[in-house]
């Protein structure tokens, strides 16, 4: 885990938030403490954080929104939610706003705390291994760094699981890409939702991918999914 790594934690429920604080100072964590939407965008407009916590349910602005306003000012902060309800749409919406990771309330400081360290040192690794690096093939470009893919000269902006998803498929072109590889490469662990929700993402990029007929993404049953490259397509 890096350095004093810089956290923005931004939770209404001010008692325990400020002993979570207190919490993760003690592991080492430099934290600014936020107790509204509204105050959490204007903090981290002025500062620079390694990675931001959101209550969902807040003040002024909700964690929902501030987590797309962040996305917008610095696309590779990573985020994890606080949230009360169990609901899997909420979970889903979640990640798919591009949040690395969420906790439902009540939740383990020390859980919290490990779930930072995983995924700071996760984005440390990326940034060691991440290079210029581009996909090209067939009418296709992908830019995993700016998370934007380019089919027919048409742009598409991809979030961030849509572009892990993609980098792990580039990575295993031509290869199968087992579900149980793709899960913990996008979310770290296998929760049943979001072994349900990849099919979602995996639908996305088909979606996106359609126009090029130089690629194909196939479903191997009881396996996973295989980018194929069609090297004589044009």
């Amino acid at each position: 885990m890096m350095e004093m790594p810089s956290l923005l934690l931004i939770d209404d429920e001010v008692q325990y938030s400020e002993l979570t604080k207190e919490y993760l100072e003690m592991k080492g964590c430099k934290v600014m403490l936020k107790h509204d939407g509204q105050a959490g965008l204007d903090a981290f407009k002025l500062h620079s954080f390694d990675l931001c916590v959101l209550d969902i349910k807040m003040p002024k602005k909700d964690g929902f929104t501030l987590a797309e306003e962040i996305k917008e000012i610095n696309e590779t902060t990573p985020i994890i939610f606080l949230t009360g309800q169990s609901l899997k749409e909420d979970k889903i919406k979640g990640l798919t706003l591009g949040a690395d990771d969420y906790l439902t309330k009540p939740f383990s400081m020390e859980e919290l705390y490990l779930r930072i360290r995983a995924i700071l040192k996760r984005v440390k690794v990326q940034q060691k291994t991440t290079q210029i690096n581009q996909y090209h093939w067939g009418l296709s470009n992908f830019d995993p760094e700016l998370r934007e893919l380019t089919v027919t000269g048409e742009k598409i902006k991809l979030t961030s699981i849509e572009a892990k998803l993609l980098r792990l498929f580039c990575e295993h072109q031509n290869k199968v890409l087992t579900r149980d590889v793709a899960m913990m490469g996008i979310w770290g662990d296998e929760e049943h939702y979001r072994g349900y929700s990849l099919n979602v993402y995996v639908s996305k990029l088909r979606k996106f991918l359609k126009a090029d007929p130089s690629v194909e993404i196939l479903n191997l049953h009881g396996e996973g999914y295989k980018l194929v490259f069609k090297q004589n397509a044009e």
